[in-house]
């Protein structure tokens, strides 16, 4: 007979469990629909950051490529410019380039910038807060 009773009152619990979460999300729309839309919507932007971070990466390795084929080669024509190349336009904060070229010193820079950048990115998601 306890066991019975105990079913049921468990039973009515979780109906009344749901019942009330059904109502609270009757009047206030959304609440639990707008913190799975915020969590949604962090790990789209941590993906398309990671994208970005291994396209970075991916076209600064080509340039680099690029660049040592040219630098052993007839140096008949100008060196490769990265101004232009998708990858680098999303990265670059030197609006005003003309050419840059990926030697060995500019391939360090951009390749700390964009360590950098994903430090940040990091920082960001976990909530350290780091001097500038």
């Amino acid at each position: 007979m306890m066991g019975l009773a105990g079913t049921v009152v468990g039973a009515a619990g979780a109906v009344g469990v749901g019942l009330v979460t059904s109502m609270a999300e009757s009047w206030m729309p959304g609440g639990a629909g707008r913190q799975q839309q915020k969590r949604q919507a962090q790990v789209e932007l941590q993906s398309r950051r990671h994208d970005v971070l291994r396209e970075w990466r991916a076209g600064l390795a080509e340039a680099r490529d690029t660049y040592r084929q040219w630098a052993a080669g007839p140096r008949d024509t100008d060196a490769p410019n990265v101004v232009g190349a998708a990858w680098f336009e999303s990265l670059r904060q030197y609006r005003t380039a003309h050419e840059i070229v990926c030697d060995n010193p500019t391939v360090v820079m951009l390749s700390l910038e964009i360590g950098r950048i994903e430090k940040d990115w990091v920082d960001e998601v976990t909530g350290n807060k780091r001097r500038r």
